[in-house]
């Protein structure tokens, strides 16, 4: 493989695949969500991430396009399946495809690219190999939903439920995308040695955390004007997030109550007065600096895994994308 591709480049050559592989459908409405996915698709760091590994891993082929492409489809679907579930009209700043066409028609229109995705997944070279490590993906997007339908706003959300959620909801898609591009790389005729296959796949169930642990740091420590989101939407929608499941840990029993007081009383949390006692209370546990040094030290776990490829362009890719997760530490 050449030298890494910009990311500009990329997102358009997987927005250009998804196109082919969603087809050219009849119906009007499938036209749509077509254009929705390709056009509401962000940044795609999942399939970016799967191709700088492939890098990594000197696969020479093409598939990446593919595998990206079908990782992305797998995500776009949940979406359309999340809306309808969490009753959400908008969808990154616009309205969702339920709050414009109906809950029906986002259901089935996101079973309509699942169906997409796996059909195109049989004709890749490593398809049977492949498929495992999508269909594991689709049974744990199931299972984090239902667990977070269960405890989101249960105040004694244990922690190894929420990471239960996390890999589910994110972890699985960056580990699909991981371990995809080690099946990618080994060669034809070869066996997948799975437990080589593990360690990639943990490499990116670890990093979909990262993002989720990191995004909820950020509703609460972030900065509303650089990441153009309101803060503490979490906490006033009464979300049991990973920093809310640290200060539990770290307050005196008076403040916990305090907290659950909190979380029990919707109308409280939506006041200045409920925001004032809950910031009282993280203020004085300094849980801010303890959050940033547990996400700058997986941070550095995650590096260290890289760092143990040969030295390439995309090994560095990796690295700089790694660096950019750190958040500032309170001194």
């Amino acid at each position: 493989m050449p030298g890494p591709i910009s990311r500009a480049v990329l997102v358009n050559r997987f927005n250009t695949k998804l196109g082919r592989i969603i087809g050219g459908p009849e119906l009007p409405i499938l036209k749509k969500i077509k254009q929705f996915v390709i056009k509401s698709g962000g940044k795609r760091i999942r399939p970016i991430t799967h191709y700088y590994f492939s890098g990594i891993l000197e696969y020479e082929g093409r598939e990446w396009e593919d595998v990206g492409a079908i990782g992305e489809l797998i995500h776009a679907a949940s979406l359309l399946h999340d809306d309808v579930v969490d009753e959400s009209n908008m969808r990154r700043g616009k309205p969702s495809v339920n709050a414009l066409h109906g809950n029906k028609t986002a259901v089935l229109s996101g079973d309509y690219l699942l169906a997409a995705g796996l059909d195109h997944l049989r004709t890749l070279e490593r398809s049977t190999d492949l498929l495992g490590v999508f269909t594991r993906v689709i049974r744990m997007l199931s299972v984090g939903e239902l667990l977070q339908m269960e405890w989101e706003r249960e105040f004694k959300l244990a922690p190894k439920i929420y990471d239960r959620i996390i890999l589910g909801k994110t972890g699985s898609l960056f580990g699909a995308m991981s371990e995809g591009a080690y099946v990618l790389a080994t060669p034809p005729g070869q066996a997948v040695d799975q437990e080589q296959a593990r360690r990639y796949r943990e490499f990116g169930e670890r990093m979909g955390r990262l993002f989720q642990v990191r995004d909820d740091y950020l509703d609460y420590f972030g900065d509303a004007k650089t990441n153009g989101k309101e803060l503490y939407q979490d906490f006033r929608r009464g979300l049991i997030t990973h920093p809310i499941i640290v200060l539990r840990s770290m307050v005196d029993a008076r403040s916990r109550k305090t907290l659950a007081g909190l979380w029990k009383d919707d109308g409280l949390r939506g006041a200045p007065e409920g925001l004032e006692r809950f910031l009282t209370i993280a203020g004085d546990s300094k849980i801010q600096t303890r959050l940033a040094r547990e996400i700058e030290e997986e941070v550095h776990g995650l590096m260290h895994f890289v760092r143990s490829h040969p030295e390439s362009q995309y090994r560095e890719k990796i690295l700089e994308h790694l660096t950019t997760l750190l958040v500032p530490q309170l001194v």
